[in-house]
């Protein structure tokens, strides 16, 4: 119930009111005739007084209906705000963009999630098996990725895929260990970057890319990144050429730095098409 019809309500239990009053003080000349007219007087008092009795208990009883008639629709009005409320909150919090491993809506950046090193393999068994589990993974953020940034996560998650090895054969790899964990990472942490800048030139329109040519931006934040990841890539094959380590997890190591090895060369390839690709207005800028 809105204001005006409390208003409304607030109004006719004002008009009750008076009517009792004015009831009440009809019985005034009745009784000062009764005390000077006699017993018939008298009789006509009773039954006005009586009148009266009970037209003020109606009065207040239909007072009291409306006001607790009033009160109900007021908690009814606070209990309906309260819920509106509510309903705002949750709306202003879903708003937000969530953190989606791999992709998120159109026109966002990909948001990936980093590897760690918190799971240690215990034998060279056992990191493969953490090798395929983590690739299972990889493969489902592919699938929930929008169709758009789908290919740029797959490229990602090769590169996400071999570090996530490399920080787990921490301990397998004795005191070379610590190096490769932390050249490991530097790689991790460029991925968000090579990624997004794949995403944008996977998604150049043709219009675009026929009047302005490649994304000179994109290709050349790729450009740096893989050259630095190449010189990180080296330094891994330098190490573990010195580890003390079987013949089994030498295998699984190598064929981790040359999946790193094979992204690096794809994203140089990229990147160099992409700078050379002309449109008819490329030589304005």
């Amino acid at each position: 119930m809105n204001r005006n019809v409390i208003s409304h309500m607030n109004k006719n239990i004002y008009i009750a009111g008076i009517s009792a009053l004015a009831l009440a003080m009809s019985a005034v000349p009745a009784a000062a005739f009764a005390e000077n007219g006699g017993g018939e007087a008298q009789g006509s008092e009773s039954t006005q007084v009586s009148v009266t009795a009970q037209a003020v208990s109606e009065s207040a009883r239909e007072g009291q209906k409306q006001e607790a008639e009033v009160s109900r629709e007021q908690e009814k009005q606070r209990t309906e705000i309260a819920r509106e409320q509510e309903k705002n909150n949750l709306e202003a919090g879903s708003s937000t963009r969530p953190s989606i491993k791999g992709g998120d809506e159109d026109g966002q950046e990909i948001d990936l999630e980093l590897e760690d090193d918190q799971d240690q393999a215990l034998s060279n068994d056992d990191l493969n098996q953490k090798i395929e589990v983590r690739k299972h993974e990889l493969e489902q953020e592919v699938a929930s990725s929008t169709p758009d940034h789908q290919v740029a996560v797959e490229h990602a998650n090769e590169v996400r895929l071999a570090v996530h090895a490399l920080l787990a054969s921490k301990d397998l790899i004795g005191g070379i260990g610590q190096q490769v964990s932390e050249i490991a990472k530097e790689v991790n942490n460029s991925v968000a970057s090579t990624t997004n800048a794949e995403a944008k030139i996977q998604s150049r329109g043709f219009i675009t890319r026929f009047l302005f040519g490649g994304d000179s931006t994109s290709a050349e934040v790729i450009a740096q990144e893989a050259a630095q990841n190449q010189a990180r890539i080296d330094s891994l094959t330098a190490l573990l050429g010195q580890a003390n380590i079987s013949a089994d997890l030498q295998a699984t190591l190598t064929a981790q730095i040359t999946a790193l090895k094979d992204a690096q060369a794809r994203l140089q390839a990229l990147a160099d098409k992409e700078q050379k690709a002309w449109g008819l207005f490329s030589w304005r800028f």
